[in-house]
C-alpha cells in the first residue's frame, strides 16, 4: 500500500472498457461507491480482505453465505 500524504490508498483499475484507468483509492473509501475522474463511471471499491488471505484463495466468508 501506498501512502498519499497520511492516508493509505489503494490502487484499482477503472472497470469502464473504455477508460481502465488506474485509480488511487482511500483505505476508507472501502465498500462505498467512488466515480472515475476520467470517464465519471461509478466504481463500488471492494471491501477488504484478510491480509493472510493470499489474493488467489477465495474468501471463507463468502462461502459461508
Amino acid at each position: 500500500m501506498e501512502h498519499a500524504g497520511d492516508q493509505e490508498v489503494m490502487r484499482m483499475m477503472c472497470p469502464n472498457l473504455s477508460c481502465q484507468r488506474i485509480l488511487a483509492v482511500p483505505q476508507l473509501a472501502r465498500g462505498k461507491v467512488v466515480r472515475c475522474r476520467s470517464c465519471g463511471t461509478n466504481v463500488r471499491v471492494p471491501e477488504g480482505r484478510d491480509a493472510t488471505t493470499p489474493r488467489n484463495m477465495p474468501d471463507p466468508a463468502e462461502d459461508a453465505a
